[in-house]
């Protein structure tokens, strides 16, 4: 069961991931636009860690269908 669970919520955020991303980018070039610097390079932050969820949400949906 808990090996469902673990599929399921990194099924789940691998597929929220690139919206997430693409909303991120977009937010951090508009706070660059109105000249907040502080705010984009939060959203930039933010896409990077999002990145990595994205990259380790499939690193575990590989590791979970080699082990079955």
């Amino acid at each position: 069961m808990a090996d469902l669970l673990t599929v399921l919520t990194a099924f789940a955020a691998f597929l929220a991931g690139p919206p997430f991303l693409a909303a991120c980018a977009e937010h951090a070039d508009r706070c660059d636009r109105a000249g907040d610097v502080l705010g984009a390079l939060a959203w930039t932050l933010a896409s990077v860690l999002g990145a990595y969820g994205v990259g380790l949400a499939l690193l575990v949906l590989l590791i979970m269908a080699a082990r079955s």
